[in-house]
């Protein structure tokens, strides 16, 4: 019994060395599982902060495409439709209307007056007064009707789907006398009218050229009735200058007497 007690002390004292490389070991495993760890959670991170700022350019991109579709089709004064987009839109409400046997009307707008208010406030006024012109007539139609700056103080307006020509003068009444209300440039009052001619598909032309142009021309003819004042008062009539009967001068040869 004196001999076995060396050998249970070696034992212990090896197995209590076994104990502490097991330890020593499942430290060195846990502290690399920590550094795997951490090393894990930085490439997550970078991965998310990558496909953030993927999203912000992507958002960037979709916004830079909005905003070059925007400036293709629209005035860039107005915002309302310019006139390659308010063509394009004319044509497919006129498929649209075949389809579906119904009309289309056009208003073709010219302002009176405008020309000499530019003039004498300068063209940062006319401006003003043309973005409100603008904002007037989109206020007097439909939700998915057509406002379209056609060129300088001309405005067109495409009526979609109308079931006959009554509907298009309303509107043509309502934009005018919104119009005809005061300006004001600073504390200047300031007065226009519209001239407005109206066509109708199919009565007036059975695509969109056609349309504009006999609106164009009904506008025109509008406008030519309107008195234009006289700068200044009308000078008395001249009596006429004729050769009396008994004027001894002769005519000359192939004049009139």
């Amino acid at each position: 019994m004196a001999y076995a007690q060396p050998h249970v002390i070696a034992d212990e004292d090896e197995s209590l060395e076994a104990s502490s490389r097991d330890l020593s070991a499942l430290r060195d495993v846990n502290s690399r599982g920590r550094r795997v760890n951490s090393a894990e959670l930085r490439e997550i991170e970078s991965l998310r902060a990558v496909n953030a700022h993927l999203l912000r350019e992507l958002a960037a991109v979709k916004a830079r495409e909005v905003e070059a579709q925007k400036l293709a089709e629209r005035d860039g004064l107005t915002g309302l439709y310019n006139r390659r987009r308010m063509l394009e839109l004319l044509e497919a409400a006129i498929s649209d209307a075949v389809l579906q046997d119904l009309h289309v009307g056009l208003l073709f707008i010219d302002l009176n007056g405008f020309k000499a208010i530019n003039d004498k406030y300068g063209h940062a006024a006319g401006d003003k007064i043309l973005t409100t012109v603008a904002t007037r007539i989109s206020a007097r139609v439909r939700a998915g009707d057509i406002c379209c700056r056609y060129g300088g103080d001309e405005f067109v307006v495409v009526l979609p789907g109308v079931p006959d020509p009554f509907p298009v003068s309303r509107v043509a009444d309502a934009i005018r006398e919104r119009v005809s209300l005061p300006y004001w440039i600073g504390n200047d009052q300031q007065q226009l009218t519209a001239s407005i001619g109206e066509s109708m598909y199919p009565y007036h032309g059975e695509n969109a050229a056609l349309l504009v142009h006999r609106a164009d021309e009904a506008m025109y003819r509008l406008k030519s009735r309107i008195v234009r004042p006289s700068p200044t008062a009308p000078r008395a009539p001249q009596p006429r200058l004729t050769r009396r009967r008994n004027d001894k001068s002769k005519p000359r040869p192939g004049g009139t007497p």
